[in-house]
């Protein structure tokens, strides 16, 4: 399956090549020398745990960042790279990883890019997040001697069935992680289905439960200044996307009627968007202001503020009266929701839930605020859920007219984020673990005698980049240790 898997992705690169070159000349595929391999890299100093991080996206990035916070507690000094695939996860990245952290884009998953990746960082535990199942990558890095783990692993709905019609080569796949951390049961099912270990599953939670909105200066002077302005209540509609704006700023023509100093701070997704979704608004004739025109003698006036540049979505959810999380009235699956929980701000989504059905399926069975007095079928647990766009204003303003009903709907959601932020002791667990296995397997190498009382030694095929080949097999927390010293 493998050759099959690679000989597919040479023809696709083949195929793929104008549309690939295409995107980067015009800046959406950033980093491509990086992805081929060819990178400056400043090698860590020498004598300390490498541990590299793979998160995809923005998310994933965040999430890893919790991870990494806790790790550095336990391991003082360990050192990690993180690679994300797109700009919006890699700019997070270097704000959330400084240095003596790196941050690079990750390898393509091509052999030889993955061999030349592994033998410049030489990683002692590889922690990949989510449904990143790369093959190439997975058993290069094994044959490195590196820990492998999947964290956070998730395989959604619409996804599944193409894995499960490949299954033959994610069953090899699967078998090279040392654990798996699934989100969910059946998530974990999932996995299990395509071919992982049984013994090598656990479920863990969302680590995203444990991420948190870091702080944004700019954020901090808002809140100061809606505090002594007569602007407000404040709608944040976060993560938008196409169709869904025209709701919202149907909404907020209606709703200003009974809200004259109501303000809209609209977040799309994707910032190649910023125009379209700035051409919206002034078609409405609503009054607007640029997030990135916006200097330190401008002041928020009623209307909308139109968030065009990145990274700061998850701060101003602490600025919302009511948070909408878009991804969710459009059909795509919909958007991360504990940023507001966090900040105990009442959420509203649309139907739309499928790539993070598990949270809002959870939100949505706690009832705690008490049941939605409207028409409709909207469902309230911690979070409202609405069926459809007709429901969005009856549900923001019912929300903006009662702040008792808000108050206990965001304490409910701060609540669940609350009860489900442990996943990343366990996660964090598992990597301390083997890290401390692996340094043994080391000392083992490095040792003149290879007796060693109830363990097995013998020698592993591999591309070893050190003085000392070794590998560690963990497989159903065995800690039997195989290695070999090199021939000199």
């Amino acid at each position: 399956m493998y050759v099959l898997y690679n000989l597919g992705l040479c023809v696709a690169t083949v195929v793929l090549l104008p549309w690939v070159f295409t995107r980067a000349l015009r800046g959406r595929l950033p980093g491509i020398a990086g992805r081929l391999g060819f990178f400056h890299w400043d090698a860590f100093p020498a004598g300390g745990h490498v541990l590299w991080i793979h998160a995809v996206s923005l998310g994933e990035v965040k999430a890893s960042a919790a991870l990494a916070q806790e790790l550095r507690i336990r391991i003082p000094d360990l050192r990690i790279l993180v690679t994300s695939s797109t700009r919006t996860g890699w700019n997070a990245a270097r704000e959330l990883f400084p240095a003596p952290d790196r941050v690079l884009f990750p390898p393509w998953d091509f052999k030889w890019i993955c061999r030349r990746f592994l033998r410049r960082i030489r990683p002692h535990a590889v922690v990949v997040f989510e449904t990143e199942l790369w093959p190439n990558f997975f058993r290069e890095c094994k044959r490195a001697g590196a820990a492998l783990l999947i964290a956070n692993g998730r395989i959604s709905d619409r996804t599944f069935p193409r894995y499960l019609a490949t299954r033959r080569l994610w069953r090899k796949v699967l078998s090279y992680p040392d654990r798996v951390f699934a989100q969910s049961a059946s998530d974990a099912g999932r996995f299990e289905a395509l071919g992982a270990p049984p013994e090598k599953l656990h479920q863990a939670g969302n680590l995203k439960y444990a991420s948190h909105p870091s702080s944004v200066p700019f954020v901090e002077t808002l809140r100061e200044m809606l505090r002594i302005s007569e602007v407000g209540p404040v709608i944040v509609a976060g993560s938008t996307m196409p169709g869904e704006e025209q709701h919202l700023l149907e909404a907020f023509v209606e709703l200003r009627r009974d809200f004259p100093r109501l303000w809209m701070i609209l977040a799309p997704r994707h910032p190649e968007r910023f125009v379209q979704v700035r051409e919206q608004v002034e078609a409405r004739g609503i009054p607007f202001q640029l997030r990135s025109a916006w200097t330190s003698e401008t002041r928020p006036c009623p209307g909308v503020l139109i968030v065009d540049t990145m990274g700061e979505l998850g701060a101003m959810y602490e600025l919302a009266t009511v948070a909408y999380v878009g991804g969710t009235l459009a059909p795509t699956g919909g958007h991360n929701i504990l940023e507001p929980a966090f900040f105990a701000r009442p959420i509203v989504i649309g139907p739309s839930m499928t790539n993070f059905q598990e949270i809002a399926n959870d939100f949505l069975a706690d009832s705690g605020a008490g049941k939605l007095p409207l028409e409709g079928e909207a469902r309230a647990g911690a979070i409202i859920q609405i069926p459809n766009a007709a429901a969005l204003t009856p549900v923001l303003g019912f929300l903006l007219l009662h702040p008792e009903f808000r108050q206990r709907l965001g304490e409910a959601a701060r609540e669940r984020w609350k009860k489900n932020s442990g996943g990343v002791a366990v996660v964090a667990d598992e990597v301390e673990r083997l890290l401390q296995l692996r340094a043994a397997s080391q000392r083992l190498s490095a040792s003149p005698s290879t007796e060693m009382v109830g363990r097995e030694i013998v020698s592993t095929h591999k591309i070893g980049y050190s003085e000392t080949d070794r590998h560690t097999d963990f497989a159903a927390g065995s800690g039997k240790i195989v290695g070999r010293r090199r021939s000199q």
